[in-house]
């Protein structure tokens, strides 16, 4: 699991040199949002020819350049129906001040998913955020200079296990989160989280069931409950 999501993340590095834009977006009026992403190809001025996901979003049409983003193109070249991996993509558009970002949703299997975290403000702005899991939530920092991303693995189960991503919106980096309120190893798809909330733009606060381990046994016990909840005070580490 955690092989896959390094040799994912080592594919992001191919296109970090490169000038051109990861999303290119459409000058379009008429946008049908149920309409499936499609596979377009355009030659450019040296006439070779570029080839881009156009994905319909609710009111717009973007288009993600596959030379840009490696792990799309070698996740497609290796599939059997191109078109069945397309169908089964989504693309989200996240608010946030002064950034164009979206969350695409990819390689997909029994509803759990990898996602890439795309900002079209800046050049090359690709993060793979998760691997394995199902987006639950996001939400920008006070400041909007960070966005935290909330998965969930086990989707079957009451509740499922959670893990949250934060990324710095101006570094482009992954920024690691402590615990310092308790010995609690919360993320990494080891405790439920019900909910997250940024407190101030390096804190944030995460609502999980008030038990003492997040065994099957004593979550089943919690969902027979009121189910209480407490919440828990996650810090950016600076030191990193």
């Amino acid at each position: 699991m955690y092989i896959r999501l390094l040799c994912l993340s080592v594919l992001l590095l191919l296109a970090a040199c490169s000038e051109e834009p990861v999303i290119v977006q459409k000058d379009t009026k008429l946008v049908d949002p149920n309409q499936d992403p499609e596979f377009v190809e355009e030659q450019n001025e040296d006439e070779e020819v570029d080839q881009y996901i156009e994905f319909a979003l609710p009111e717009e049409e973007v288009m993600i350049n596959l030379e840009m983003v490696p792990i799309l193109d070698a996740y497609l070249q290796a599939t059997q129906s191109r078109q069945q991996a397309l169908e089964k993509m989504n693309m989200f558009r996240i608010s946030a001040t002064d950034k164009n970002l979206y969350l695409l949703e990819f390689s997909c299997h029994d509803e759990l998913c990898s996602y890439l975290l795309l900002d079209q403000t800046m050049d090359n702005q690709a993060y793979l955020v998760a691997d394995l899991a199902k987006y639950i939530q996001a939400k920008v920092s006070p400041e909007n200079t960070k966005i935290l991303l909330r998965f969930n693995r086990n989707l079957k189960t009451p509740s499922p296990y959670s893990n949250i991503a934060v990324i710095d919106l101006e570094e482009w980096e992954l920024l690691p989160l402590v615990n310092e309120t308790n010995d609690k190893d919360l993320l990494n798809y080891k405790w439920p989280i019900l909910a997250a909330n940024w407190v101030d733009d390096d804190t944030i606060s995460v609502f999980h069931p008030d038990i003492t381990e997040p065994s099957p046994e004593n979550i089943k016990k919690w969902q027979e409950s009121e189910r209480p909840t407490v919440s828990t005070n996650l810090t950016l580490n600076a030191n990193n």
